[in-house]
């Protein structure tokens, strides 16, 4: 009973760092803020996360633990000699991922400082693995080609369904519609993996 209530508050006060660091970003969030922001006091918040650093981590960890429990199956599956239809499906399914977690490209631009240790560690844990199953995947591309593809498609899969409220603004669409975010992913996928 007290694992499951230790690991409760635990994830309580993640999600709540989430939330708080995807709003504002790391620098300008306190750790006393995400304790109320979790109803937990802020010992409690220090039993469970050292630093906000230690918080930060294991929000980043939370992420990308939901994009391969979404997606993580169709990337290990889809490789440089796949069939367009099979690679533009995963890239379908990430576009899908980011429309059901717009926190993710805001929790990764408003990460802070970009020369740190945080940035180091984002990279060797969690973008690189990425960033290499996309280039096998993307092996017909020129090597020069991978890292501007990478991030086009990173950008353009994301700030549709992370900037919802400023898109329905100026295009009078709803980025969380299903017909909208469908024909996203078809419009993105078929760009990056011609028929």
């Amino acid at each position: 009973m007290r694992d499951k209530q230790r690991d409760s508050t635990r994830e309580k006060i993640v999600e709540a760092a989430l939330s708080a660091m995807t709003e504002t970003g790391f620098d300008a969030v306190s750790t006393r803020a995400i304790a109320q922001r979790a109803e937990v006091s802020q010992g409690l918040l220090t039993y469970h996360f050292a630093t906000k650093d230690a918080l930060w981590r294991a929000a980043a960890d939370r992420l990308f633990a939901l994009q391969d429990e979404a997606v993580g199956d169709a990337m290990q599956a889809v490789g440089p000699d796949a069939p367009p239809e099979q690679r533009r499906e995963v890239l379908r399914r990430l576009v899908r991922f980011n429309a059901e977690h717009p926190e993710f490209f805001r929790f990764l631009m408003l990460q802070g400082p970009e020369d740190d240790e945080r940035r180091t560690w984002l990279i060797e844990t969690h973008l690189m693995p990425v960033y290499t199953w996309f280039s096998n995947m993307m092996g017909n591309l020129p090597p020069q080609d991978i890292p501007h593809a990478f991030y086009a498609f990173g950008g353009a899969s994301s700030v549709i369904f992370s900037a919802q409220a400023k898109c329905s603004g100026l295009t009078g669409i709803d980025p969380k519609a299903e017909a909208t975010i469908q024909r996203h992913a078809d419009y993105l996928t078929n760009l990056m993996v011609p028929e």
